[in-house]
């Protein structure tokens, strides 16, 4: 991975990393101002607060600093990495936050295939329970759902998350899963063709549900903008 201050347009996306060195400051400022007393923060988006370059850097250990002193309205820290579990204890003193670890399968085959460079479903399930542990409120977000055993998966998330979020390739895009062709080719290409279709996801939450419970399975972006389970609700 190259480290850049700009957007290097001839590197293709996740190949660089733009670090805002002074994001704890500007948090800072802002949450003196009382910025953040009624501020939904999810941390973040498009680029995991666990990149490789947090263990030197420690960007997002300072902002979670700076929310500790000044907790917003709800704080959802959306990883992959158990990386996370260096912050446990101050996540676990920061009001209203929970951490939502992906889970999107149960199949290692799988997570080789799509998640080559990603933690072992193994070590994913242990960082949940470690941060579960630790006081801190857990999601799994099976997002994108990618081809597994449902009633498997469902039991190895049960005992370590409070509910869990499930979002397939044609709706979380953003784009009918225009922007999801080349992870869609790999399954068809694998033998996941079933999983590749619109739809896919359906059996699984149905199973999720049947398992888990209605109230502990959410779906999509109305999910994600739940927050009611950092409080218990």
């Amino acid at each position: 991975m190259t480290i850049q201050r700009t957007n290097p347009l001839h590197l293709p996306w996740s190949q660089w990393l733009a670090p805002k060195l002074n994001a704890p400051e500007l948090l800072a400022r802002a949450a003196r101002r009382g910025a953040l007393q009624h501020a939904r923060i999810f941390l973040s988006s498009s680029t995991d607060p666990y990149t490789p370059e947090e263990r030197r850097r420690g960007i997002t250990r300072r902002c979670l600093e700076v929310m500790r002193e000044h907790p917003p309205e709800a704080l959802v820290v959306q990883t992959r990495s158990p990386l996370v579990l260096r912050d446990a204890a101050l996540l676990a003193q920061i009001e209203n936050a929970g951490v939502s670890f992906s889970v999107t399968t149960d199949c290692e085959r799988v997570r080789r295939l799509l998640e080559p460079d990603s933690p072992r479903i193994t070590r994913r399930i242990e960082t949940l329970a470690r941060l579960r542990g630790a006081g801190v409120r857990t999601q799994a977000a099976v997002a994108p759902l990618l081809p597994c055993e449902p009633r498997r998966l469902a039991g190895l998330l049960d005992p370590v998350v409070e509910r869990i979020v499930v979002d397939d390739f044609f709706r979380g895009d953003g784009a009918g899963g225009r922007r999801s062709a080349g992870a869609l080719a790999l399954l068809r290409e694998a033998g996941f063709a079933d999983w590749a279709q619109p739809g896919y996801a359906a059996e699984a939450v149905a199973v999720f549900r049947g398992l888990l419970g209605e109230e502990r399975v959410v779906e999509s972006q109305a999910g994600f903008n739940d927050v009611g389970w950092l409080r218990g609700a």
